[in-house]
């Protein structure tokens, strides 16, 4: 693929080096090295200067390949470059993201086999999340882990990167047979593994996950189950009350019982604007987190997963192949985006953190018009469906944002990452909203929705 071939190479970090070494073995002539640290790196034959000088470099000399190999590179800056790319009919290649490595591995074989034109993940979701794989490793390696919601998007991806950085058993709890059977499988080529039990149960019955969590014995439990879908939850909030709230503080008590050290309780960008049933549930188990004064107790908030099951880009496809058409809501609406990998990253990285409990926000960049992505899918399919515009619906908001207008985000170890600290709410708290005598699955959406409001709202007295 690059015998002979002149190559513009981006990036000269570790993956970048090693990039280089395959570029010039396979016979391939690198006449430039673009990097913003140019100024530290070794001198060599190669032109070396920042990233932007691409356009200058992409005028110098008739160029037959670009080859991106910053694996922490920004959708962004990413975007520009195939952008410059395009302009001068140049092909631009891109290794994958920095978490699609196994963490510790300095030389990766055969790059080169690896790199691939960009899509739409790569130049509209990717960050410049920088975690410490070391931090990680050493906060799950021979530790028994347990994930909740395993079977979905974002738990299926921390069940991978659990194991890569050594954890000695990870239970993985959904109540989606089907997708924890799928998964593991897809993980070690078997239906059964001891070393990833598959724990059938729903967070929203609290005698099943105390059943599971005494018998497992976790270290560390990662909480991913939850709820997501704003429209179905504006139509019976009385499901978010009991996954999203009643599982939450089903989960964190079971914990707490069995002595559970560690726990992340992931959440989600919508918690900073409480805005629908989705944003308060979501806040509400960042309070319960909060509640249970725990050093190693925490909450994670980020974006959108781009590509995960339902997600916009899901949604987008499935309507442009079926049905010729992709439905916007809003012309200006726009949504904060991060990679499958790098939202698992960002959970596991919150597990280093020395800070006393808190939510750990992760600061996305800028965000991602979602007329734009809608265009660029419909591009990318070479499809004939148009777009059509819609009206924001009950519980959607035009722009999301990471903090809530009264939060004071302090800096972390982790660059980019920030902390706040949500209003406790105990679970003592809980009980008294929802005392055992309240049948939550009966409740009609108006009490359920009133409900919500009132465990928002609710102070603690402890």
């Amino acid at each position: 693929m690059f015998r002979g071939k002149t190559v513009l190479l981006i990036g000269l970090g570790v993956l970048g080096t090693e990039m280089l070494r395959e570029l010039e073995a396979s016979g391939a002539d690198v006449r430039s090295v673009l990097d913003d640290r140019y100024e530290d790196l070794p001198t060599s034959g190669q032109h070396q200067g920042p990233i932007s000088d691409l356009p200058t470099v992409l005028d110098s000399a008739d160029w037959d390949i670009i080859v991106v190999a910053a694996a922490l590179i920004s959708a962004s800056t990413l975007n520009w470059i195939t952008k410059q790319a395009g302009r001068s009919n140049v092909p631009i290649y891109v290794l994958p993201e920095r978490s699609s490595f196994d963490p510790g591995e300095v030389d990766h074989p055969d790059l080169s086999n690896l790199i691939r034109r960009p899509g739409i993940t790569d130049l509209f979701a990717r960050t410049s999340l920088r975690v410490d794989s070391g931090e990680i490793s050493n906060a799950v390696a021979g530790r028994r882990v347990l994930i909740t919601g395993a079977g979905g998007s974002i738990g299926s991806e921390v069940t991978r990167q659990v194991l890569q950085h050594g954890a000695d058993v990870v239970g993985l709890l959904d109540r989606d047979d089907c997708l924890l059977h799928d998964l593991a499988v897809e993980l070690t080529g078997q239906m059964h593994d001891p070393q990833i039990p598959l724990l059938h149960a729903d967070i929203q019955h609290a005698h099943q996950v105390n059943r599971i969590i005494q018998t497992f014995k976790p270290d560390v439990v990662i909480h991913t189950a939850a709820l997501k879908h704003v429209t179905t939850l504006e139509a019976d909030p009385t499901n978010a009350l009991l996954v999203n709230v009643q599982g939450t503080a089903n989960v964190l008590r079971a914990a707490r019982a069995a002595g559970v050290t560690e726990f992340v309780n992931v959440s989600t960008d919508k918690a900073a604007s409480r805005v629908g049933v989705l944003g308060i549930s979501k806040y509400i188990g960042e309070r319960l987190t909060q509640g249970v004064d725990a050093v190693g107790y925490r909450s994670v908030r980020f974006g959108n997963v781009i590509g995960s099951r339902g997600s916009v880009l899901h949604t987008f496809r499935i309507q442009a192949l079926h049905h010729d058409h992709v439905l916007v809501r809003g012309k200006e609406t726009s949504r904060f985006f991060m990679t499958g990998g790098e939202a698992a990253s960002l959970v596991l990285s919150t597990l280093g953190q020395s800070q006393s409990g808190g939510t750990y926000v992760f600061d996305m960049g800028a965000p991602v018009q979602i007329l734009q992505l809608a265009n660029a899918i419909v591009d990318d399919l070479a499809s004939v469906a148009t777009i059509q515009l819609e009206d924001l619906r009950s519980g959607e908001v035009e722009h999301e944002r990471l903090f809530h207008e009264h939060e004071r985000p302090e800096s972390t170890a982790v660059a980019g990452v920030h902390r706040v600290e949500p209003a406790p709410l105990t679970l003592a708290d809980f009980d008294a909203v929802i005392p055992d005598t309240v049948d939550l699955s009966s409740l009609d959406p108006i009490r359920a929705h009133a409900l919500l409001d009132d465990l928002l709202n609710h102070r603690s007295t402890t």
